[in-house]
């Protein structure tokens, strides 16, 4: 399948698949309005109804928007050599920030991207206690969709529901807006004082701690500006959010190359990162590019 053809194909079924990551969210607090249990996975991070709840319905039903493989979280058990024949496939995590979930701190949320040639081609982010949708990729634009907005989304043709959503990353932000570098809220990911200090010299930072793929949400809707992660992730945290934030001009970078994250590795764990927007990448290119340090 190429690319116009999958976009194509998703332009004509969005609305299905943005009700479909809804659906995930409401399955997801249902669990969170109760008491639930937590058991620990063999790598000792949390894992709860909520997320077997919500990965089934992704598994189940987004094939049926785009019929290829999906790689989730909680289905991460397929071997490379399965996966190395993949050319698209959805990435999903059906409760980013399990931590933050556990701890009942709002911060979690579901994270749906399609890959197509090891990139991210689209991604939908909801915020269940927000009831948002951020939603997009580099040939599509980026956008949020408030809850009020979005009531029976299969039923609307992809222009109806663009007219209802929030368009992200066109107009230049205000120049008076503070400069916001965002942090996890659950995991220590410190950025080097050298680092800080360059940043500083031309504008001041404050220092901002989300949870879960939340974060990107923040760099594309301009609220925060730079995201510098050290430390483990996986290609499921990351492939919704990169392909929103590219859509809005800001970029995910390794930071050892400076190039983009690639996805469907043997070892799907990402490297480090740096995650930005625009205005970022217009007032810091020096740190953007290959060979900076």
């Amino acid at each position: 399948m190429d690319r116009q053809t999958i976009l194509k194909s998703l332009s004509a079924s969005l609305g299905d698949l943005l009700e479909v990551v809804r659906e995930a969210g409401e399955r997801i607090l249902d669990v969170y309005s109760h008491d639930f249990d937590v058991v620990l996975k063999s790598d000792l991070s949390p894992l709860t109804l909520a997320d077997q709840r919500a990965h089934e319905i992704l598994f189940e039903r987004l094939p049926r928007i785009l019929a290829v493989p999906v790689l989730s979280e909680e289905g991460r058990a397929i071997g490379y050599t399965e996966r190395a024949a993949w050319t698209t496939f959805w990435s999903a995590d059906p409760l980013d920030g399990t931590r933050e979930f556990v701890k009942k701190s709002g911060d979690f949320c579901v994270s749906v991207g399609l890959v197509h040639e090891a990139r991210p081609l689209f991604g939908v982010i909801y915020i269940p206690l927000e009831d948002r949708i951020y939603f997009g990729g580099r040939e599509f634009g980026a956008f949020a969709l408030d809850g009020k907005n979005s009531a029976a989304l299969h039923r609307h043709p992809a222009h109806t529901i663009l007219s209802r959503s929030t368009a992200l990353g066109i107009d230049r932000e205000p120049s008076d807006r503070e400069w916001v570098l965002i942090g996890s809220a659950s995991h220590g990911s410190e950025l080097p004082g050298t680092l800080l200090s360059r940043l500083n010299k031309k504008h001041p930072f404050s220092a901002k701690a989300v949870g879960s793929a939340i974060k990107f949400c923040r760099i594309a809707d301009g609220s925060a500006d730079f995201y510098p992660r050290t430390g483990t992730t996986m290609e499921w945290d990351t492939a919704a959010g990169q392909a929103i934030v590219e859509a809005t001009g800001g970029g995910l970078i390794s930071i050892g190359d400076r190039r983009p994250l690639l996805y469907n590795k043997e070892h799907l764990e990402n490297p480090d990162f740096y995650c930005y927007g625009r205005r970022f990448a217009e007032e810091f290119p020096e740190l953007l590019s290959p060979g900076a340090v």
